[in-house]
């Protein structure tokens, strides 16, 4: 008997051994720790736009070529035939036909020809050379605008980030009143026992434990759904046993915002318009082209001449936009009203971008001074609570008067963890701000 016992003592010790053990175990298996850089790497190097970019920047590429190719020689080929219901020509008298021996006729009513022509550009004012550069500062900017796109992601990334950790703080907290009022309703039992508490006092704590109990369903639904949401952004599954890392510091960085790709997109487009204004004043400048034209039928360049026959010529050709003389200062008026235009947008722009840089360290002064009194905040009230579960427990006061001062206690645990958490993620907010994430 004495065997066995020890035996029914010794499994009960194994069980319980791996009843404390297996649930830390299997926590430290199912969650996936991740950084929120590693999550924004994931998002840049996964999401669609990466490939927009890629394929912006073929565009430009093939642009610039098109360009290119108008310094290729031309060549075109020309086919023609027609007949005429009549053709010129001249009357001479017999007379002086037969004298002179002069045949002078209209020539043929049909005709064909068949031609090639070669034409080489050899100066166009810059013109090309200027084309491109707009083609290279429209990419430019088109590219600023798909890279702030980008950082717009990060930025919803970051609060998608700090929303997790706050819910799950939130979630922590529910489950700590949950045990604390699980543990008051043996002391609620043992009161109504001894006559000094109400049966509508157990009923009051099972409410509130069913009330917590919606709460933590709220809290674990919404973090669902945004552990989804992130999931979208990152383009990869991100599930509610992840671990999400706070970043470590909240430096306090520089307000210098002129890395932002948004920001760069004015300065793109300032230059999009020199060029612009450049490519006007080429449009004054002459063309020269040189040109060779071959042709073989009938008639050739000697109209006298009817039968089939080669010929051809070699030259110089020279075109001048003579209308670009008083057509084109409205345009240049335009463009530097788009200029003015842009630095307005500019200057609205830096205006904001401080407001928010001003904001961001407001709340980490505000933050880092708060975090410093939370943990003699919670221990106040923790002692507050402890007072009140004995006082319950002897009638001196009722449930309500504890249920307020546990409130209190969870209320400063939840405070502490979000100063924390805002001060840290205002820090991440101010890089990706600022774009010094990369």
């Amino acid at each position: 008997m004495n065997a066995l016992k020890e035996k029914i003592i010794f499994c009960k010790w194994v069980l319980l051994i791996v009843g404390i053990l297996f649930p830390m175990f299997a926590c430290s298996q199912t969650g996936r720790h991740y950084t929120l850089n590693e999550l924004i790497r994931s998002a840049y190097e996964r999401y669609p736009y990466a490939n927009r970019l890629e394929l912006m920047k073929a565009q430009s590429c093939e642009s610039a070529k098109a360009i290119d190719a108008e310094w290729l020689t031309h060549v075109s080929a020309s086919v023609k035939s027609s007949y005429q219901s009549e053709i010129s020509s001249i009357d001479i008298p017999k007379e002086i036909e037969n004298k002179f021996g002069i045949n002078i006729d209209g020539g043929e009513k049909l005709q064909y020809q068949g031609g090639l022509s070669v034409s080489q550009l050899i100066y166009d004012g810059g013109a090309g050379s200027i084309q491109k550069k707009i083609s290279k500062s429209d990419y430019n900017t088109r590219a600023f605008q798909v890279k702030s796109q980008m950082l717009q992601m990060e930025d919803a990334i970051d609060n998608l980030f700090e929303n997790i950790l706050l819910t799950k703080e939130q979630i922590k907290v529910v489950q700590f009143k949950q045990v604390d009022l699980e543990a008051r309703k043996k002391d609620v039992s043992a009161a109504i026992q001894n006559g000094i508490a109400l049966q509508t006092d157990m009923q009051e704590i099972e409410a509130n434990i069913i009330q917590l109990s919606q709460q933590n369903t709220e809290y674990r639904m919404s973090l669902c759904q945004q552990y989804i949401t992130l999931s979208s952004y990152v383009q990869q599954p991100v599930d509610s046993t992840a671990v999400l890392e706070l970043p470590e510091t909240a430096n306090v960085i520089d307000r210098n915002f002129s890395a932002r790709p948004d920001f760069e997109i004015f300065g793109s487009q300032l230059k999009n318009a020199e060029w612009k204004l450049k490519e006007l004043n080429t449009a004054f400048i002459p063309k020269l082209s040189l040109f060779a034209n071959g042709y073989y039928g009938r008639p050739g360049l000697n109209m006298m001449n009817y039968s089939n026959h080669y010929s051809g010529l070699v030259g110089v050709s020279m075109t001048w936009n003579i209308d670009a003389l008083y057509s084109n200062a409205h345009q240049r008026k335009l463009i530097n009203l788009d200029k003015e235009m842009t630095r307005n947008q500019q200057s609205v722009y830096e205006i904001e971008m401080n407001r928010q840089i001003d904001n961001l360290n407001a709340n980490l002064s505000k933050n880092r001074e708060l975090a410093n009194s939370d943990d003699q905040i919670i221990k106040i009230r923790s002692n507050i609570k402890d007072v009140a579960s004995v006082q319950l427990r002897n009638g001196a006061i009722t449930l309500t008067d504890y249920l307020i001062k546990l409130n209190d206690e969870a209320q400063a645990m939840v405070n502490k963890s979000i100063h924390r958490i805002e001060y840290l993620m205002d820090g991440a907010k101010m890089r990706t701000l600022l774009n010094r994430n990369n």
